[in-house]
């Protein structure tokens, strides 16, 4: 992959870095020791320190993530037929504990949730007008936080043109606002790249990725 390629700043977007935590399942002998020398030296009677952890454990979290598919007539079937493959090879990279799929044009029409890594495949949508009709994002975020799953998503990514029939304004207020809500750490928009040659909205909140 080039370095300007969309499949690679997905995956280093989507993969969670390891994190350091305490491992308390043995005691810090070197805390111990160095309390008990001073205790020793200063003529204090040796008590044995406070519990502290001996070392720090890295700790790595597969990704909970929700993919987005506009079906609203933005982004044609042929551009989603193109790059599916390619998405699933990302997904596959990625390893992600949860893959929840929703379709959308201004309401949910479809959704799937994967667990299992072996089985985690997306499918093109298979209803797609032939022209855009009305679509909205807001939608997508309600949906998101009134359905939680067992565990919150980290990651949302949304394919779509950038081009919402609702008014962008309102859109800039509340999609912050829902975006906290639902507790999610990222947001990517995935977006043709020949959206560039007109108008479109610019989010408040997330990363453009252009395809």
């Amino acid at each position: 992959m080039s370095s300007i390629d969309w499949r690679r700043i997905l995956v280093e977007e989507l993969s969670e870095k390891p994190r350091y935590e305490p491992d308390w399942k043995r005691p810090s002998r070197r805390t111990m020791a160095v309390s008990t020398r001073i205790a020793r030296q200063r003529g204090w009677p040796v008590v044995i320190p406070l519990y502290h952890p001996s070392r720090y454990k890295c700790v790595y979290e597969k990704p909970r993530i929700a993919i987005v598919f506009d079906i609203s007539g933005a982004i044609n079937k042929d551009f989603y037929k193109m790059h599916i493959e390619d998405l699933n090879d990302c997904i596959k990279h990625v390893e992600p504990e949860g893959l929840w799929i929703l379709h959308c044009d201004y309401e949910v029409r479809y959704e799937e949730y994967c667990r299992q890594p072996g089985v985690m495949r997306i499918d093109l949508p298979k209803e797609i007008p032939s022209s855009k009709g009305p679509s909205a994002y807001t939608s997508i975020f309600k949906y998101i936080k009134e359905h939680k799953c067992e565990k919150p998503v980290r990651s949302i990514v949304y394919l779509t043109d950038l081009r919402p029939t609702e008014p962008w304004n309102a859109l800039d207020r509340e999609l912050l606002t829902l975006f906290h809500q639902i507790r999610a750490k990222k947001l990517l928009w995935l977006v043709p790249s020949d959206v560039t040659k007109g108008n479109f909205w610019k989010p408040c909140i997330g990363k453009i990725i252009w395809i």
